[in-house]
């Protein structure tokens, strides 16, 4: 009876490890571009433990000249509330360019992200969202 008993232990340990490993640390969308210019995400950010990294990638048919464009950022919290900005989307700075970093949300759970560009060769854009926990686990 003991063998059987630290057995089923053993496995409920290893059923626990691969659901605590199964959160992907970043999640990744990209939305092509159909013609409007509007590319929308959908951001879980509901789990409360953690912060939020949120950062753009585009995929461009040729260079930029100058290398960035105009952006307008819209953000609809869970309950409906809406925030909205204009940014610089600098493609000078690399493949994946930061948005907000250590975003803990005004209110916890799925929020929309909309992003209105207009570039001449902007195919897509792509969203990846990290969650950091204070323990610097992704």
């Amino acid at each position: 009876m003991p063998h059987s008993f630290r057995h089923i232990c053993w496995i409920l340990a290893l059923l626990f490890e691969a659901v605590a490993c199964s959160r992907p640390e970043s999640v990744e969308q990209f939305v092509f571009d159909d013609g409007s210019g509007q590319f929308d995400f959908q951001v879980d950010m509901s789990d409360s433990l953690g912060v939020y990294d949120l950062s753009f990638y585009t995929r461009m048919e040729s260079r930029l000249s100058p290398p960035g464009f105009p952006i307008r950022v819209y953000l609809t919290s869970p309950s409906g509330e809406r925030y909205s900005e204009s940014l610089f989307y600098d493609a000078s700075a690399g493949l994946v360019v930061p948005y907000r970093t250590g975003l803990q949300p005004v209110e916890y759970g799925v929020w929309t992200l909309s992003v209105r560009a207009r570039a001449e060769g902007l195919k897509g854009m792509g969203l990846i969202c990290t969650t950091i926990y204070p323990d610097g686990t992704r």
